[in-house]
């Protein structure tokens, strides 16, 4: 789901038990091939929410949150911050943190 406000931002990872915020930047080109294989992951993650903000749309996530590479990647359980990953992603790595997340957490 693709973000267009802090507010939208804020929203999203408040009414969602288990979501990802994925925050790019224009012209980034690995947040271009990675944000189809962070979809692909989590199809087989139904419990995780996936939502994406675009930093110079949004500029003020990269406050917000301390995003200020991109791609960054923060797992929110229960709107509180669980996973950080920035720039070059182990998508292994990754995907065992996140199912150990959503064991530990019973989603």
């Amino acid at each position: 789901m693709k973000l267009h406000s802090i507010d939208n931002v804020e929203g999203f990872i408040s009414t969602n038990r288990l979501a990802v915020l994925f925050i790019s930047s224009p012209g980034c080109s690995v947040c271009q091939a990675l944000l189809p294989r962070i979809e692909d992951m989590l199809q087989t993650h139904p419990q995780v929410e996936l939502g994406y903000a675009d930093a110079s749309e949004v500029p003020e996530v990269t406050g917000k949150f301390l995003a200020f590479g991109a791609p960054t990647i923060l797992v929110f359980a229960e709107g509180k911050e669980q996973i950080r990953e920035g720039r070059f992603i182990r998508m292994e790595e990754f995907e065992n943190r996140l199912e150990k997340l959503i064991a530990m957490t019973n989603y």
